[in-house]
């Protein structure tokens, strides 16, 4: 039997925490690989089985964490609206940041309600966190590792039950999530 990551994530919440908002939408699709990167059989099934999948749950009223999948089919859409938000917000000949290059390269998958995002990298399938404020204040965790591929980003948010981390620069390493730092035990 094959794992899922939603199914384990909605049965974990469901028994510990208040699910505020969930949306589901189940399909059948086949896939190779995504943009270009093999995945595992898990996340392969992830992205041939889910059309939509969003979910939002709290801990004693407090916002806890969300899901915000980007579907295989949106993938190049999200990617030219990401463009499109650069280029609308940044002056891209007077890049100060070096975040256009990043931009051009970066491809959704996971949305979190502040408009922050993790971000397949094209040009070595690292995952990255886009942060949607980088226009105005500057690099602060923009393009900070959140895992080294796709499947290294659904084991280990999985271990920590896909919770929105504010400070993701501390519970992260040059790896991306550390499952062993302090932060993480937070959520394990």
């Amino acid at each position: 039997m094959i794992k899922n990551y939603f199914l384990d994530l909605k049965t974990y919440v469901s028994n510990f925490y208040e699910i505020k908002f969930v949306d589901e939408l189940l399909c059948n699709i086949n896939i190779e690989n995504i943009l270009g990167f093999e995945v595992n059989a898990y996340v392969k099934d992830i992205y041939e089985h889910y059309k939509t999948f969003n979910l939002v749950w709290f801990n004693e009223g407090k916002y806890w964490g969300e899901v915000n999948f980007v579907p295989y089919d949106n993938l190049e859409n999200e990617h030219s609206e990401l463009v499109e938000i650069m280029e609308d917000l940044y002056d891209t000949k007077e890049d100060v940041y070096d975040i256009t290059q990043d931009i051009m390269n970066w491809y959704p998958i996971f949305y979190f309600d502040n408009g922050d995002a993790f971000c397949l990298d094209k040009r070595n399938g690292n995952i990255v966190l886009y942060e949607h404020e980088v226009y105005d204040s500057g690099k602060n965790l923009h393009g900070l590792r959140i895992a080294m591929s796709l499947n290294d980003l659904f084991e280990k948010w999985e271990k920590i039950h896909f919770a929105d981390v504010y400070y993701w620069d501390e519970i992260c390493n040059k790896e991306g999530i550390d499952v062993n730092s302090k932060l993480s035990q937070e959520y394990i």
